[in-house]
């Protein structure tokens, strides 16, 4: 028998509409999750490569400075030498013969560090080169006649000031920088002294400084011409590399450039690509837990107003929409609406000789049948166990006789269940809804006449 409440119940939900959207909702919302996990990746990430590429930066700055200290370092230990005798020879080339001059260049020559040879020159003649051994032919060498060198010679001689010079190539062979130091006496010009200074030897040395072979550096501005001048040493591809830290050094005579640049990738490629994997399937495991959950959630929602066995409205859902079949009914009186309450007759038997797996196939069937019966727009709900329910609006009472006849005729046929044929009864109680009455008087109604039906049948077979 069924029972119910003396409580009117507030519609809930209309219709099942609701849930035909999950499986979208769920798809749509792993895809925002995955996005969401995915950019969040990408934004550490790069981040992350930011914050090497500036210290790298940051690095390169450093070594670049160091360098440049260095190669300022060997350049000025000779320079102020050079300098320094050039001041001698101003100040005693009216006392100095050949032998003390020799002699002076060649203790320089066994002091310094990177001299090829010093060469002095008396007017435009080179007159004094130590040492002699492998510079012969640069004796007696007249500098107007060397196209390559006289332009920056002539520089040093009309303004009075050293230049740092070159790379040139050295007629004794090979190649250096020169320190010219121009030499005058009571304001007229009176020689030139050059100092060659072997590059290779000096910036291979500064070389060995830049951190264990983690930089790579070069230097450019021939003859003092700075960032935009030739080659001095190195690879001069470097400086038009995008992680080169470029800084002036100041010469006699103008600038050099030096550029420096970290060897190898701030981060190695591998190391992008496993976090990119690493977000990608961080990813794809929330968008799984989220579709998970939204499915689970779902799932619940729906078992609250539908019975999970046979798929059809529970009580819930059936009170919830009768409550608002009875509201339009009553704006529109005229229009009925009827309860069918029926169970299955023979059912308890079928469990007990069949097992719950039969009496579950039954109910489904029941289900599938009884929907065929009646309307798209009518509700067949399970009421509880083998009692069901279907909600009738806006019918007649032809109507109602004739959906009754079609639940009979469908659901007395019998189940076949791993072939066996169960045969099955049914006994149906109809109520038709007063305008302004309650479901819970109506469903008493429909249940009794279903009851009075049953007892008709068993009186009348005794």
């Amino acid at each position: 028998m069924a029972r119910t409440g003396g409580k009117r119940r507030q519609p809930r939900h209309r219709d099942d509409q609701p849930f035909r959207g999950n499986h979208f909702s769920a798809v749509l919302s792993a895809a925002l999750s995955f996005l969401v996990v995915v950019t969040i990746g990408e934004t550490m990430l790069g981040a992350y490569l930011y914050d090497q590429d500036s210290k790298r930066h940051l690095d390169s700055l450093a070594q670049a400075s160091v360098l440049r200290a260095k190669v300022e370092s060997e350049l000025n230990s000779i320079l102020y030498l050079s300098s320094g005798l050039g001041g001698y020879l101003t100040v005693r080339n009216d006392s100095m013969d050949r032998r003390e001059i020799n002699d002076i260049l060649a203790a320089l020559y066994r002091s310094s560090r990177h001299v090829r040879n010093f060469g002095i020159a008396i007017g435009y003649r080179i007159t004094y080169i130590h040492p002699i051994c492998g510079n012969e032919q640069a004796i007696g060498l007249n500098y107007p006649d060397q196209a390559d060198q006289w332009p920056i010679v002539r520089k040093v001689i009309d303004e009075g000031k050293p230049v740092l010079a070159g790379p040139v190539d050295l007629v004794q062979g090979g190649r250096g920088v020169v320190f010219r130091v121009p030499l005058t006496i009571g304001g007229k010009y009176w020689g030139l002294l050059s100092t060659v200074i072997d590059s290779d030897t000096m910036f291979s040395s500064v070389n060995l400084h830049a951190d264990q072979g983690r930089y790579r550096f070069a230097l450019r501005g021939k003859d003092g011409s700075g960032r935009s001048g030739g080659a001095i040493w190195g690879d001069m591809a470097i400086f038009d590399e995008p992680e080169a830290v470029i800084q002036d050094i100041d010469v006699p005579g103008g600038l050099w450039a030096i550029a420096v640049k970290p060897t190898g990738a701030a981060t190695p490629p591998y190391v992008q690509t496993v976090a990119r994997m690493v977000s990608m399937v961080l990813g794809a495991l929330v968008a799984w837990l989220v579709a998970t959950l939204i499915r689970n959630r779902s799932e619940l929602a729906r078992n609250a107003l539908y019975d999970t066995l046979t798929g059809l409205p529970n009580r819930v859902l059936l009170e919830d929409r009768a409550e608002m079949a009875f509201a339009r009914q009553q704006r529109n009186p005229e229009q009925l609406c009827a309860l069918v309450f029926f169970d299955l007759d023979g059912f308890k038997e079928i469990n007990d000789e069949y097992g719950h797996k039969a009496g579950d196939a039954v109910l489904k069937i029941t289900a599938t049948r009884a929907k065929a019966a009646v309307r798209s727009n009518d509700t067949v709900a399970r009421w509880g166990g083998d009692e069901f329910i279907v909600l009738l609006e806006n019918v007649t009472s032809d109507l109602i006789e004739t959906l009754t006849g079609r639940l009979r005729t469908n659901l007395q046929t019998p189940v076949e269940f791993e072939g066996q044929q169960l045969g099955v009864g049914i006994s149906i109680g109809v109520a038709v809804h007063p305008v302004g009455g309650s479901l819970d008087e109506t469903l008493k109604t429909a249940d009794q006449r279903m009851y009075d039906e049953k007892l008709a049948r068993r009186t009348a077979a005794a």
